[in-house]
């Protein structure tokens, strides 16, 4: 299987150095094409890949063709290899707010899905939802989730949820590391060493999300489970049950979900 990426930014590299460290692909059947010159080197020289200047050869040379471009450049990356894609193709795009329906106009013959993937791809913990949109068949998605469980876990979703899929796991990455970074800040005020206290609150975090996973808990069931009566837990949990911290997530998401919703428009 021959996989093309048009795009080699930081969600295309995620997801090359997911497959290709879990030898889903060998790298010299992935091609990439990116606008950067050093960014095409560094894939080259990191991931072993072979670098296209050519969207319609690279569309050509490939079986799966990844669209990875940033959204406002999807439709003119889509009219320029219109002409080069048959139904031989399945094409995975991961363009954020970029519906189905709007990129089938331009390929119609072409199986399409669509994938919202995220960063921790690249250290083989990454959270991706996709759905099979048209001309699609079962084959692809068992063709798509073989890649995408090989740098993660993969998820099945209507296309609807993708606004709020966006929200939770494409962004969360970043909304995740935000407050761990106000966590570190708060121990290092408390007296910590900067490197303790990121090395402390990150491999809590880590520690966190396995137990969850791994117990099949929920946050809330944790949460009771952490807090002894009258211990340390329970004085910081009222604290943050008091807060307004619970309006601030929501309006986080909300606003992430926006942009993605304004984003398909």
């Amino acid at each position: 299987m021959k996989i093309g990426f048009i795009g080699g930014g930081k969600m295309a590299e995620a997801i090359i150095g997911g497959i290709v460290a879990a030898e889903a692909v060998v790298p010299m059947d992935v091609v990439v094409s990116d606008l950067s010159d050093a960014r095409c080197a560094m894939l080259r020289d990191q991931y072993g890949v072979s670098i296209c200047r050519d969207n319609r050869e690279l569309v050509a040379a490939s079986d799966v063709v990844v669209l990875a471009v940033k959204p406002q450049g999807v439709d003119e990356v889509l009219a320029e290899i219109a002409d080069a894609v048959s139904g031989e193709h399945l094409m995975i795009s991961i363009a954020a707010g970029k519906r189905l329906e709007g990129m089938a106009r331009y390929l119609p013959t072409a199986r399409w899905v669509r994938v919202m993937p995220n960063l921790p791809a690249t250290v083989g913990e990454g959270m991706s939802v996709f759905c099979l949109g048209p001309n699609a068949v079962a084959a692809d998605g068992l063709t798509l989730l073989m890649l995408l469980t090989s740098f993660g876990q993969a998820l099945e979703l209507p296309e609807d949820c993708f606004d709020a899929v966006t929200a939770v796991s494409g962004s969360g990455p970043a909304f995740f590391a935000h407050i761990l970074d106000l966590v570190v800040q708060a121990g290092v005020e408390l007296g910590l060493a900067p490197e303790d206290a990121t090395l402390l609150a990150t491999q809590t975090m880590l520690g966190t999300a396995r137990l969850l996973l791994d117990e099949s808990r929920t946050p809330a069931e944790l949460v009771q489970a952490v807090c002894s009566k009258k211990g340390t837990t329970e004085a910081g949990m009222a604290v943050l049950s008091d807060s307004d911290v619970g309006a601030v997530v929501g309006a986080t998401l909300a606003a992430a979900a926006h942009r993605s919703r304004e984003l398909s428009e």
